[in-house]
């Protein structure tokens, strides 16, 4: 289970990360056309938001299969100083928990925004912060602290 697991995880990353990117290029056009937040963008960044929700639950599920967080848990103060197993034990997992609780905090607080020209300014800037955190948190192929392959 462990496997398939993370080859989902793995291709679903970038299915977020793509609606994540097309979220921003969204609000800059619309930004730019200095449009009013409705209903349907509301409804739209919803469904962003379960993009991550899904992404999230199947990194839970992974997190209780994965042999490097067992191992960090079982030796706490040991892997620590291992930073592979400290990445995957514990950092990786804090920052999406973070990055997921702030995308949906974020896109539950425009609720409040509907007809308003401020929404999509308020989005673009959280928006990118969590973009941030999510691609420092990410093992990319070219990280030089926890490389692991693009594509499993």
């Amino acid at each position: 289970m462990y496997g398939y697991l993370l080859i989902i995880h793995s291709y679903l990353r970038w299915i977020a990360l793509g609606f994540l990117l097309f979220s921003l290029i969204f609000i800059i056009m619309k930004k730019s056309n200095k449009a009013i937040y409705t209903t349907k963008h509301y409804q739209l960044f919803k469904v962003i938001k379960n993009v991550f929700n899904l992404q999230f639950l199947v990194g839970i599920l992974l997190l209780t299969q994965s042999p490097m967080v067992k191992a960090f848990w079982s030796q706490v103060s040991q892997a620590v100083k291992w930073r592979e197993i400290r990445f995957f034990g514990l950092e990786h997992p804090f920052m999406m928990i973070l990055g997921v609780m702030l995308i949906n905090v974020f896109t539950h607080k425009t609720k409040e925004k509907i007809g308003t020209d401020n929404a999509f300014n308020y989005l673009f800037v959280r928006y990118l912060i969590i973009l941030f955190i999510l691609f420092v948190s990410v093992p990319w192929s070219f990280s030089p602290f926890t490389a692991r392959p693009n594509f499993r």
